[in-house]
């Protein structure tokens, strides 16, 4: 699977905003700071089920942890998790210094490297039902609702459904060149 290992050429994708501010995306193996942001107060109570009291993220080939950041430093990550050659599942964990435009520039980016750079052909991911501003978030940056995992998660001692969005390069190519 030779697409898997151009994840590891740790590219770095600058783009250049109006102020002369930049923001990049790199691959990062640095699991202190993945968990300072996975266990940031805005960010905890979003990404787990119940029981799990503390963040330990796996730094393995099978998760790939693309950390995003800026003239003020590490900005939020994406995990995103391989389901085959063509299909990648991403998660999405920015601090909220970064929310609105410039996380929206952010999943830009991230797209950007996914499907043109490593060449997917498409991206999914997975939202709890109640987490509104995160479906806002994916609707807003392309992804379509593709299904529902009824009752597939955890949460206040309730099953929650989760809600499956994707986005085809197709699609991705075709929002690229509405902007």
């Amino acid at each position: 699977m030779e697409v898997l290992t151009l994840l590891d050429l740790h590219l770095q994708y600058q783009q250049e905003k109006d102020k002369g501010a930049e923001m990049k995306l790199q691959r990062t193996h640095d699991m202190k700071t993945v968990k300072e942001i996975l266990s940031h107060p805005a960010i905890f109570p979003h990404i787990h089920e119940d029981g799990l009291k503390e963040i330990e993220p796996p730094d393995s080939e099978e998760f790939h942890w693309i950390l995003i950041s800026d003239q003020e430093g590490a900005a939020g990550v994406y995990m995103v998790h391989y389901h085959n050659q063509s299909c990648v599942e991403m998660h999405t964990c920015l601090l909220p210094r970064i929310w609105g435009a410039k996380a929206n520039d952010s999943v830009k980016l991230l797209s950007e490297y996914l499907f043109h750079q490593l060449g997917v052909r498409k991206v999914i991911t997975n939202v709890p039902a109640y987490n509104k501003l995160a479906l806002r978030f994916a609707k807003t940056n392309g992804m379509k609702i593709e299904g529902i995992n009824r009752e597939s998660y955890l949460k206040d001692g309730k099953l929650i459904d989760q809600i499956m969005l994707g986005m085809t390069r197709k699609e991705w190519i075709c929002q690229s060149q509405d902007q």
